[in-house]
């Protein structure tokens, strides 16, 4: 299992529906708006963001492309533009990984401590 397999599983486990994410980027921090989770299935997360009127479904597959450069993106060594290249839910991906180090690794971190 790679890294990445890890994350999901995580996800899956840990993400519930009705967890509210703060909308997030690299370059600005929190932006304000929430994203609420409606489904967490094991080959994609849905979600109701805020002034959007459907239900949005990230499949797997873009959490993957995008966890395959988010350390660069973290170091700014990669373009927001760049990073939405990958998919078309790069906004709401982001912002759940960032959910995932704060809330999930940081917490696992302080209860190893």
């Amino acid at each position: 299992m790679d890294k990445f397999d890890t994350i999901w599983n995580n996800l899956q486990t840990t993400l519930k529906p009705g967890t509210e994410i703060k909308n997030w980027n690299t370059y600005h921090g929190y932006l304000g708006d929430s994203l609420t989770i409606k489904e967490v299935d094991p080959n994609y997360i849905s979600l109701d963001p805020p002034r959007v009127w459907d239900t949005q479904v990230l499949p797997k597959e873009g959490f993957k492309k995008i966890w395959h450069v988010w350390a660069d993106y973290r170091a700014l060594r990669l373009k927001r533009g760049e990073i939405g290249e990958l998919t078309d839910s790069s906004k709401y991906i982001i912002s759940i990984l960032r959910w995932y180090e704060t809330e999930v690794i940081s917490n696992k971190s302080q209860v190893n401590e």
